[in-house]
């Protein structure tokens, strides 16, 4: 079982808050931290989306796709730039499930925390 999970959203609408200050303290990471273990499966995360951090999604797999379960961010299909067809496609044919979760601008802090919890839901997805 592969699993990657890519956290959709606009520019500075908390994909990497919701990663970096969520995701990862529930896998007992710190925010700098990439590497993590869940039911015995290895993950990696990348809280900066392949369009800000200008990462091509052929080097991600290349360096991340033994990896079976992985969380990525990425703007959504109806904005220039999007990657998100592309890795989707990519993730696909290189054996992951891929499931996605919106973000959108809260002033909530509980609605990142709930986004977090949809997260590691699709990571445990069998």
């Amino acid at each position: 079982m592969k699993n990657a999970v890519i956290v959709v959203g606009s520019h500075y609408v908390g994909k990497s808050k919701t990663i970096n200050l969520y995701v990862k303290p529930k896998l007992g990471l710190s925010q700098r931290a990439h590497k993590f273990e869940r039911n015995g499966l290895h993950g990696f995360i990348l809280s900066q989306s392949f369009e800000e951090a200008e990462r091509d999604v052929d080097y991600v797999l290349e360096q991340y796709g033994q990896y079976d379960l992985l969380v990525l961010a990425c703007r959504p299909a109806n904005e220039t730039p999007s990657d998100l067809i592309e890795a989707t496609k990519k993730l696909k044919k290189a054996g992951f499930n891929v499931y996605t979760v919106s973000i959108r601008h809260h002033d909530n802090e509980e609605y990142y925390d709930g986004k977090a919890n949809e997260v590691l839901a699709s990571l445990d997805e069998k």
